[in-house]
């Protein structure tokens, strides 16, 4: 099923009612933060340049969305979070050097603070089925769905054998990324070299 993308409010809805029921959220990213761990400023910088003809005010609107997205996680016990990103996300320079600086410091604060979010990075160098995108898979028992986004707009899937390629492919990306410990330091050293340039 596809959502139009001009319809915010359908497409926010619809994530959310997902996000918020889902037990376990695990996702591969290999180009941005994930949405809900985006900062404002990261955000609308990010919506911007994937929608330029997107109103200001819009791209307003998705990035406050957007930031509020975390809150899901803590609305029952047990819900846990994973997502592994590409080492490419540290350097790529989302709104300028200040912005991805800042970005990256939150996302350190949120590894700090939330002990049910896990974030780990893919370092570049091997080929892996990730390569084909970014997805997000979403278990709220009895079943899994995984969101897609690109430029056509958002797709949300159901079936069990759409769902298990993604989950596969998660696997792949999780077991060559490092560890949470690696991957906290990665992150912070990617930060400092930007801030450096800021």
């Amino acid at each position: 099923m596809t959502t139009d993308p001009a319809s915010l409010d359908e497409h926010l809805q619809r994530l959310l009612a997902i996000e918020t029921a889902a037990d376990t959220i695990t996702g591969w990213h290999p180009t941005l933060v994930p949405g809900m761990l985006q900062t404002a400023d990261y955000a609308r910088a990010a919506i911007g340049a994937s929608a330029p003809a997107l109103a200001g005010e819009d791209v307003d609107q998705r990035a406050a969305d957007r930031t509020a997205r975390i809150d899901t996680l803590g609305r029952a016990a047990g819900r846990t979070a994973r997502f592994v990103i590409g080492e490419d996300v540290l350097a790529q320079r989302v709104g300028g050097p200040a912005t991805l600086a800042a970005q990256l410091d939150h996302l350190m604060n949120l590894i700090a603070l939330r002990p049910s979010l896990e974030v780990r990075v893919l370092q570049r160098g091997e080929s892996h089925p990730g390569l084909a995108g970014a997805f997000t898979v979403y278990r709220a028992r009895p079943g899994r769905s995984v969101f897609v986004e690109n430029l056509a707009g958002t797709s949300v899937l159901n079936r069990p054998e759409h769902v298990v390629s993604f989950l596969h492919a998660g696997d792949h990306v999780e077991q060559r990324a490092a560890s949470p410990a690696d991957s906290l330091r990665i992150i912070e050293a990617a930060r400092n070299r930007v801030a450096s340039r800021a």
